[in-house]
């Protein structure tokens, strides 16, 4: 059984473009980041990863599941190694990396807990 577009569950979707928002959110703040600097080698590779993991997500490919666990786990380590920094200290920069992980929890509750998605990804299911 072949898992088509119209197959997908509205809740892969919807995950997929929270995603892809997450991806461009990365992209868009790398203007205003210096070349070379750690957060503009973080947000280059966040979004990258990021475009591979949604591209798995909108097409339900099998490895989708653990790249995206995989993924979001690597945002919640970067986004506390952050907390750790000490130009992290300010309240007001301590919001990004908390909303990030608190973003990253979410999505990882998502996938472990939501007994419906992880059946999708099934090898057999999609080949």
């Amino acid at each position: 059984m072949k898992l088509t577009t119209s197959s997908r569950p509205r809740s892969i979707a919807t995950f997929a473009i929270f995603e892809l928002m997450g991806s461009l959110g990365c992209l868009v703040l790398l203007p205003f980041t210096v070349p070379g600097s750690r957060d503009f080698i973080a947000l280059l590779i966040g979004a990258l990863l990021g475009f591979v993991v949604v591209y798995g997500l909108w097409t339900v490919k099998y490895w989708a599941y653990w790249a995206t666990v995989a993924y979001e786990c690597s945002e919640v380590l970067y986004e506390a190694f952050l907390l750790s920094q000490p130009e992290y200290r300010s309240l007001i920069h301590m919001f990004g990396p908390i909303f990030g992980i608190l973003m990253s929890a979410l999505a990882l509750g998502y996938l472990f807990l939501d007994r419906s998605i992880k059946p999708v990804f099934n090898r057999t299911a999609i080949s």
